[in-house]
């Protein structure tokens, strides 16, 4: 079963894009902001969309879940019926995953991986339920068997980096494993089609946006340097982590970051709009 095109890996947000085309404008950096979004379970090569928040006048979407719900009944009706059949079971599990329930998709691909232990597709996606269940430990659990089932699968190795780096908050934990799954496989490529090595500083400011915003300044700020570690020309990293150096009362730790924007970008300005080269004025 090869379903990582549809469900298994996360997205990084469409920030970090529209933040390097604000560089190549003049770098309007603080548009950055607004567009930001969560990652998810989807495939990177997709936008997900925020969900609307659900309201008395959205009942045309009623239909769709029911109809969702009826069809997940007769998936689970087929599978007690093949009680042997792994495929079956996967296909009750990817329902319930696609349709949030991941209870229910835990309990189908349990029943999978005892017919068929070794399927690191359904084992990966068994990992992505248990984060979507608040428990990262347990994902990446998962995605370590995945990968001792299959070696190099991408969506595990993408997911354990994102799920350490973002939910257990160890970024340079992340970034080490990443390099040493690019040891083995330097050209690794994500279902995107993006190179693993490439994309690593984007996925690394895109999460350390949001630890920001979730009050964790001091892993964010982690993840900001090991991105720049990994490429210190990314404007990203350079001016967000500058930004958040200035916030936290450490502009003197900020200005070698902020001497490294002009080099790049001289007419540079910062969230705030204010010109960078303004810092080192006397």
């Amino acid at each position: 079963m090869n379903n990582e095109k549809t469900r298994g890996t996360m997205l990084t947000s469409s920030a970090v894009i529209l933040c390097l085309v604000t560089f190549v404008a003049g770098f309007a950096c603080g548009s950055m902001m607004g567009e930001h979004k969560a990652l998810t379970r989807e495939t990177p090569a997709q936008a997900a969309a925020p969900a609307p928040a659900q309201t008395s006048a959205s009942a045309s979407s009623l239909p769709d879940a029911a109809a969702q719900a009826e069809h997940i009944k007769h998936l689970r009706e087929d599978a007690v019926k093949q009680p042997d059949s792994a495929e079956a079971w996967t296909k009750l599990g990817n329902a319930c995953f696609d349709f949030g329930d991941p209870d229910g998709a835990i309990e189908a691909y349990q029943t999978s991986l005892r017919i068929e232990p070794g399927n690191a597709d359904v084992r990966t996606d068994m990992g992505s339920m248990y984060r979507m269940k608040g428990e990262p430990e347990k994902a990446v659990e998962c995605y370590d068997q995945a990968l001792r089932d299959q070696p190099g699968h991408r969506n595990a190795v993408f997911n354990k980096g994102v799920t350490m780096l973002l939910d257990l908050e160890q970024p340079a934990q992340a970034v080490a494993f990443w390099q040493s799954v690019l040891r083995d496989d330097p050209s690794l490529t994500l279902a995107s089609g993006a190179k693993l090595r490439d994309i690593m500083p984007e996925i690394l400011v895109d999460a350390a946006l949001q630890l920001e915003a979730r009050g964790r300044k001091d892993t964010a700020l982690v993840a900001y340097e090991q991105a720049i570690g990994l490429s210190d020309s990314f404007a990203p990293a350079l001016v967000h982590g500058a930004w958040l150096l200035e916030g936290m009362g450490r502009s003197a730790d900020a200005l070698p970051l902020w001497k490294r924007v002009l080099e790049l970008y001289p007419d540079a300005t910062d969230p705030a709009g204010k010109p960078v080269r303004d810092r080192f004025k006397k």
